[in-house]
């Protein structure tokens, strides 16, 4: 069942995997909410987080930054942060910032699940 939670659609997935639709714009105006989604999800044990992107058209340096800043509590507890279904422009954004090697990217939300049950393991 998806929920509405600091305004980005939630679900819980099989296995424990927090699944996050980033909707059209990751910027200045919502950043923080994402940040504070995805920190509250690691605080009440929940490392393993798909931010699903097929929606997503501009994403800013502070929506860069709500990711990047989180990434490292989720693998520091046995965790990721996958990022899926990433558009040519925000893959290019991400490429440009050399983001490509650092962030996990999967093509859809099964290869995601299968990267994060992989590093389960």
């Amino acid at each position: 069942m998806s929920t509405l939670a600091r305004g980005f659609r939630t679900e819980i997935m099989g296995n424990s995997i927090l699944h996050i639709d980033s909707g059209k714009v990751l910027d200045n105006n919502n950043a923080h909410e994402m940040f504070e989604l995805i920190t509250n999800a690691q605080s009440e044990g929940m490392n393993r987080i798909i931010v699903d992107m097929h929606e997503l058209e501009f994403l800013s340096s502070a929506g860069v930054g709500s990711l990047l800043g989180t990434v490292d509590a989720s693998r520091g507890a046995g965790g990721d942060i996958v990022l899926c279904n990433v558009g040519e422009s925000i893959l290019h954004i991400l490429d440009v910032l050399d983001l490509t090697t650092y962030m996990t990217i999967a093509s859809d939300i099964q290869a995601a699940q299968d990267v994060l049950a992989e590093n389960n393991n």
